[in-house]
């Protein structure tokens, strides 16, 4: 492994399998909060990732989106006939987007609702090295050098089986002669994703790919981590700094939701970030700029957990038989578990007594109306309640939320001749 760093470009040179893994910054897409080129042989793409330093008020989910751009050009070719544009994302290019988007979306500070893209384009593909791993890398390397709170990083490989050896990262004509195709993603401590096809490999073959594997996603994870610590911008989100500051002001911001509610607790908390936030002026830094929107980050984080906090405790004390009984629907028809769930998820939005302000002071003698902020969080906790039921019912149970158990499962995969599940 090897860095250079000159100019404002850096680059950090990693040795896979015997084949040289470039990442460069500092050239293109310099708007982007993270751009990466990655470059083996003469394969080259281009990683960006950009994000909203702010939440999406309305999401209730983490809004991230990955694209893997292919284009002809960047294997020499022009489209010709009657259509002579490119035409929508290919199958290749949909999959690797969906092996990029699995190992990266669990990395991200529980609560992160900011929106996120990142797009991973083909600029020259010399039909010798797959784009694939490259891709997945250079996503990596593009998030990890962004000021987004991304937990990385995380590498990956491909290994072949070919003549009874193992190869990794091969070609694409190694590939044709290959009995095992095996993408394996994973950080320092553990590998987080695994596809794979193989012709009847043996286990003990595959257990030493995964292990061969590992060795190399390590070199790969500590060569990002000395591309961030040369290039990489400051996070957004600081896990210490949210943690120093729910301890000094946590309290204040759940006392805010107990006397004003879920919505207008908002602007308690803003009132606190603007009087711990350095002040704007002539004379302001970007030190000055990245710690105030490291604050705003920390409380967003801190109002998240105390709202969701604040609601889950009564949902669970008063409809907890309700979501039990409701664990067993999944049992029922894809149409019968969902008119159930919506059935008991409107009974708790109109029923359900919550201990602080839920909307406008209503008239005398009428309920109270909830505002839209407070049902979209009675709905959140609604589903974070019912997952961790799932859970333990599973976990204690042993049996899956159909209610079939292991055993039940492992016999109908042997009566319909179903193989092993290949992905993690």
């Amino acid at each position: 492994m090897s860095t250079t760093t000159a100019g404002g470009i850096a680059s950090v040179t990693v040795d896979v399998g015997g084949q040289e893994i470039v990442f460069e910054t500092g050239k293109l897409a310099k708007q982007a909060d993270g751009a990466v080129v990655v470059r083996s042989g003469e394969t080259m793409i281009l990683a960006t990732a950009v994000g909203r330093p702010d939440a999406r008020p309305d999401a209730d989910f983490f809004p991230l989106t990955v694209d893997v751009e292919e284009k002809m050009y960047a294997a020499g070719k022009i489209p010709g006939g009657f259509f002579k544009r490119e035409g929508r994302a290919t199958e290749r290019a949909t999959l690797t987007a969906r092996m990029i988007d699995r190992p990266i979306r669990p990395l991200w500070p529980k609560g992160f609702r900011n929106e996120v893209q990142v797009i991973c384009t083909v600029l020259s593909a010399d039909l010798v090295t797959p784009h694939d791993i490259l891709c997945i890398n250079g996503a990596s390397a593009a998030l990890q050098i962004s000021p987004l709170p991304f937990m990385g990083p995380i590498g990956a490989v491909r290994v072949g089986h070919i003549d009874g050896e193992l190869v990794l990262n091969p070609t694409l004509e190694q590939l044709e002669d290959s009995i095992l195709d095996l993408i394996v993603v994973g950080t320092s401590e553990a590998l987080t994703m695994v596809e794979a096809g193989g012709d009847q490999i043996p286990e003990d073959t595959i257990l030493e790919a995964l292990e061969l594997a590992h060795a190399e996603i390590r070199k790969i994870c500590i060569a990002l981590e000395g591309l961030r610590s040369d290039v990489g911008k400051a996070k957004w989100v600081d896990v210490d700094l949210t943690a120093e500051l729910d301890a000094a002001h946590g309290d204040a911001v759940r006392s805010a939701i107990t006397e004003h509610g879920v919505k207008e607790a908002g602007t308690v908390v803003e009132e606190l970030v603007e009087s711990l936030s350095p002040a704007v002026s002539m004379t302001s830094t970007e030190e000055d700029m990245t710690k105030r929107a490291q604050i705003r980050a920390s409380f967003a984080a801190i109002l998240e957990k105390a709202r969701l906090g604040a609601i889950e405790g009564p949902l669970r004390e008063q409809f907890i038989n309700d979501l039990r009984e409701l664990t067993d629907a999944e049992q029922d028809s894809k149409e019968l578990r969902s008119a159930k769930r919506d059935l008991l998820l409107t009974r708790i939005l109109d029923e359900v007594e919550l201990p602080f302000p839920v909307g406008a002071a209503p008239a005398e003698g009428e309920p109270a109306v909830k505002d839209s902020q407070t049902k979209q969080y009675i709905k959140r906790a609604f589903e974070a309640v019912y997952k961790d039921l799932v859970r333990k019912k599973i976990a204690v149970d042993k049996r899956r939320p159909d209610g079939r158990s292991e055993e039940e499962i492992r016999e109908v995969s042997a009566e319909v001749g179903m193989p092993p599940r290949s992905r993690m």
